[in-house]
């Protein structure tokens, strides 16, 4: 099956053997019965298929996890109760005292204090620079290199990271790789299929799609996922609710959709802020002036439905602006049905000190914004009288 058949149909065959409902149906036990002793034996043994215990596994969750590994081309997926919690348990589970990890210097901003001032604690050394200078990167790789880290598109500069080079160069050194594809998920980017060990996505974001839910996701290989599972995830507990599970199902069914229509009404807020006299520069792979937009062209199949862009007047203009939209929603996130607008200086990446927001190319005029699904007259038309209140 294609993509977008896949979303709908991976994980509903035989998730109700009673009653065949189409759609796979919510079931909030926490633990599951067993014929006898023997039978439970089995179970927790490995020898026998079946639940044991909802923080284990859940029928709702695992036929979540079916499609979700489907969706990246991959054997196995585990879903987390956020994304945060994705990542703090890739993170802990493939790294120990002793070892390092070279990370991209522009990351979401709790992946950025997790990673440069949690994980040092636990005596894991740190590199933050920018891996698309592969000399600087192989330069950071000694024998305690664990893993390479990094999103793409970044957060929120839209820069594209080039997954070929880096995963060349992990494989060169036997180095694990992952990344967060949040910003891109398939069709748009598949970056498993690409070579990328683990992938991680927020569900909240576009796969959810419709911010009503928090959610996150580890997929990979069977030999990478399964010890993560067996060792680690069944003991810190990041377990999704079934509830959780069943909006997720339902988002993945309208994604390929959803990221169409939102990709097309980026295009048009781009080149419309390319063109305003109150717009200082736009950053969105899909313009033609992106410095990266041929390796956007060449790994991604769409430039998504995010952009950012810094408005002429600094931190008062941008605050203005954000405050003077009147359909666009003044929030953080992406990827939903409605459109968001951010001032990442103050939201988003406020745990960064200046220092760092600048290093990363963060300015206090930078604004956000996750386009939606409404229709495109009347974005542009709420950011035309916004910005006539500067």
């Amino acid at each position: 099956m294609k993509s977008s058949s896949k979303n709908i149909h991976i994980g509903v065959h035989k998730s109700d053997p009673y009653f065949n409902s189409v759609v796979p149906p919510i079931y909030p036990s926490s633990t599951y019965r067993f014929a006898n002793a023997h039978e439970g034996a089995l179970r927790f043994s490995g020898k026998k298929k079946g639940v044991i215990y909802s923080r284990f596994t859940n029928p709702t969750v695992y036929a979540l996890e079916k499609r979700l590994a489907a969706l990246e081309g991959a054997e196995r997926a585990l879903a987390t109760s956020s994304g945060m919690a994705a990542i703090m348990l890739t993170l802990l589970h493939f790294l120990k005292s002793g070892d390092s990890i070279v990370a991209h210097n522009v990351l979401y901003g709790g992946t950025y204090e997790f990673i440069g001032r949690i994980l040092p604690r636990y005596g894991i050394k740190v590199h933050l620079i920018n891996v698309n200078d592969t000399t600087s990167l192989e330069k950071c790789i000694d024998k305690t290199t664990k893993m390479i880290y990094f999103e793409t598109p970044t957060n929120p500069l839209l820069e594209i990271i080039d997954i070929a080079k880096i995963v060349n160069i992990a494989k060169k050194y036997k180095i694990l790789t992952v990344v967060d594809n949040t910003f891109a998920p398939p069709p748009m980017q598949y970056p498993h299929k690409m070579g990328v060990d683990i992938v991680i996505h927020s569900l909240t974001k576009y796969i959810g799609g419709h911010s009503d839910l928090i959610g996150g996701a580890i997929i990979g290989s069977l030999e990478k996922i399964s010890p993560l599972y067996l060792h680690s995830y069944i003991f810190f507990g990041p377990t999704m609710s079934p509830f959780t599970a069943f909006l997720v199902l339902r988002g993945l069914t309208t994604l390929e959709i959803r990221l169409k229509k939102q990709t097309e009404n980026a295009e048009k807020v781009a080149k419309f802020l390319e063109k305003h006299s109150k717009v200082e520069k736009v950053y969105y792979p899909g313009l033609v002036s992106h410095p990266q937009y041929d390796l956007a062209k060449k790994q991604m199949n769409g430039a998504g439905g995010v952009l950012s862009f810094e408005v002429k007047g600094g931190y008062q203009a941008g605050e203005k602006l954000v405050n003077a939209v009147k359909m666009i929603t003044l929030a953080v996130s992406l990827g939903a049905v409605e459109s968001l607008i951010e001032h990442p200086a103050s939201m988003t990446h406020s745990e960064l000190t200046p220092d760092e927001r600048k290093k990363s190319g963060i300015s206090d005029s930078l604004i956000r914004l996750a386009i939606g699904i409404e229709d495109i007259a009347d974005i542009i038309e709420d950011l035309t009288q916004a910005f006539q209140k500067i």
